[in-house]
C-alpha cells in the first residue's frame, strides 16, 4: 500500500488535475456529470482509506491471537493466525486495484481536457464514455473480490467463536469435575473467563467487519449506478448536440431555398420596365 508521504503527494497531483476538469464541464452547462465524475471518484478514494482502516485492525486481532497463543495450545489460533494473515493480503489486493481504478479517473479526466482544447466538446464527452467504460469491468472484479473477503471474514469469525465454544467447554469439564469431587452441582463458566473473554473480544471487530462489507458491496453497486448514469448523460448530449447540428443545417438549407426563390423571381423594376415599352 502507498505510504503516508506518497499518497499526500499522489492527491496534490490528482486534485489539480480534477480542479481543471471539473470546471471545464461546469463552463460546458455539465453540473450533473461533474458530480457524478467527482461521485465516483470520492467513493474510491474513501473505500481505499477504509480498507486501511481494516488491515489495521487485522493486525491488532493478529497481535490479540499472538497474546492468546501464550496460554492456549497452537492448534487453537495457529489456523486463524493464517486466515487473519490471508485477510490482510486480500484487502490489500483490493486496495491496490481502486488505486488502478482511481488512477484511470485522473487519467481520463487529463485526457478529456486535452481534448476539449484541441477537439471541442464532443471530443471531450467521447474520452470520457470510453474512460467510464474501462472502469467498469475493473468495478466488477473488485466488486467480487469484496464479496470474497467478506465471506472469509464471515468463516474466521465463526471459527473464533468455536474457539471460544471450546475453551468454554474445556472450562465447564475442568470445574465441574472439582465440584463433582466435592459433592456440588455442575456450573458453567462464564464467558468473562480469561480464555473464553479474551476470544469473544478478538471476534468483535471481526463481526463488525462482516457488517461493514456488506455496506461496501452495497456503495459499489451505486458506484455502478453512478457510471452507467454518466454514460447515459454523455450520451443523452451527445445526441441533444447531433439534434442540434441537424436543426442548424435544416434552417440554412430553409434560408438558401428561400435565397434562391428570390433570385428566380423578376425584378420589380425590369418588370415595370417592360410593361411601359410594350404599351409605347
Amino acid at each position: 500500500m502507498e505510504t503516508t508521504e506518497q499518497n499526500t503527494k499522489q492527491v496534490m497531483e490528482e486534485s489539480d488535475v480534477l480542479k481543471q476538469f471539473m470546471e471545464l464541464l461546469n463552463q460546458q452547462n455539465m453540473k450533473e456529470q461533474s458530480q457524478d465524475f467527482m461521485g465516483i471518484f470520492w467513493y474510491v478514494a474513501g473505500m481505499q482509506v477504509q480498507l486501511s482502516a481494516m488491515v489495521d485492525e487485522l493486525q491488532g486481532v493478529r497481535e490479540q491471537l499472538s497474546q492468546m497463543q501464550e496460554h492456549q495450545p497452537k492448534p487453537f489460533t495457529e489456523k486463524i493466525m493464517d486466515n487473519v494473515a490471508q485477510l490482510q493480503e486480500k484487502i490489500t489486493s483490493l486496495s491496490e486495484r481502486l488505486t488502478t481504478v482511481r488512477k484511470h479517473l485522473v487519467e481520463t479526466a487529463a485526457q478529456a481536457v486535452s481534448a476539449f482544447k484541441e477537439k471541442g466538446k464532443a471530443e471531450m464527452c467521447k474520452v470520457v464514455r470510453k474512460g467510464i467504460s474501462g472502469m467498469k469491468s475493473v468495478l466488477a472484479d473488485y466488486r467480487e473480490r469484496l464479496v470474497d473477503v467478506m465471506m472469509d471474514y464471515q468463516k474466521t469469525a465463526n471459527q473464533i467463536d468455536s474457539i471460544g465454544d471450546e475453551l468454554k467447554q474445556i472450562g465447564n469439564s475442568v470445574s465441574n469435575v472439582g465440584r463433582l469431587l466435592a459433592g456440588k452441582g455442575t456450573k458453567e463458566v462464564s464467558d468473562e473467563k480469561p480464555g473464553v473473554g479474551l476470544t469473544r473480544a478478538i471476534n468483535k471487530p471481526v463481526k463488525i467487519a462482516v457488517e461493514n462489507l456488506r455496506k461496501k458491496i452495497d456503495a459499489a453497486d451505486q458506484a455502478f449506478e453512478k457510471l452507467d448514469r454518466l454514460s447515459d448523460r454523455l450520451e443523452a448530449g451527445k445526441e441533444a448536440e447531433k439534434g442540434g447540428r441537424a436543426s442548424l443545417k435544416a434552417k440554412l438549407s430553409q434560408m438558401k431555398a428561400k435565397t434562391d426563390q428570390q433570385k428566380k423571381a423578376p425584378e420589380p423594376d425590369k418588370a415595370k420596365t417592360k410593361s411601359v415599352a410594350e404599351c409605347l
